[in-house]
């Protein structure tokens, strides 16, 4: 299969456009592993960190926009309904930015509840690789993520640290809300906090 360069996709319309591209490819091959993965659960509690000020205000976002995905190749298993990006993969939603070295994504091949469409969708994007998240003027490191796309949370891990600014704060693990922008850090938190920062 040729490398894939730049695939814009939507959320409600990505399984049916990977199917069109890949039908013929995926007739041949047949066969898959186990269905993927839920998604994480989300934490009981959360440390109360939302809003303008907080260390996780400028992730919130409209999860509902259109998702961006530029990488160097691209392989589908029609059977698992797992996508696989490789190669410096860049994920693009509103003005947050995903990348890793490696992206799976794990999308449904069924008609979503309560609508006439007979397209699948987005339910989970897994990251591993030089995982870098971004949007505004706050940024995310860790060795890994998960996206839930229809909650719109997100969570990092594998020694996590969270800029804005001179500031930081690093941990185990991060997980936000991003509609909310509510989030919390886990795991032997240390902060930074740069004296005379507007952040």
């Amino acid at each position: 299969m040729p490398a894939i360069r730049h695939v814009m996709i939507g959320a409600a319309a990505f399984a049916a456009c990977l199917m069109a591209q890949i039908a013929a490819a995926q007739q041949t091959t047949g066969g898959g592993a186990a269905a993927g993965p839920a998604p994480a659960a989300q934490p009981a509690e959360t440390t109360g960190l939302g809003g303008a000020n907080s260390p996780f205000g400028s992730f919130k976002h409209d999860s509902t926009l259109p998702i961006e995905i530029t990488s160097e190749s691209l392989s589908v298993n029609q059977a698992t309904k797992v996508a696989t990006f490789q190669g410096e993969v860049v994920a693009g939603q509103g003005t947050m930015r995903l990348t890793a070295q490696q992206m799976e994504i794990f999308y449904d091949g069924t008609p979503q509840s309560g609508t006439s469409s007979d397209t699948g969708s987005i339910r989970l994007m897994r990251a591993t690789g030089d995982v870098f998240l971004s949007n505004g003027s706050e940024a995310a490191k860790g060795k890994s993520a998960e996206y839930d796309v229809a909650k719109g949370v997100i969570t990092l891990g594998g020694g996590v640290v969270l800029t804005q600014g001179d500031n930081a704060i690093s941990g185990e693990s991060l997980w936000i809300d991003l509609n909310s922008g509510v989030g919390e850090i886990k795991g032997r938190v240390k902060t930074v906090f740069q004296p005379g920062s507007n952040n």
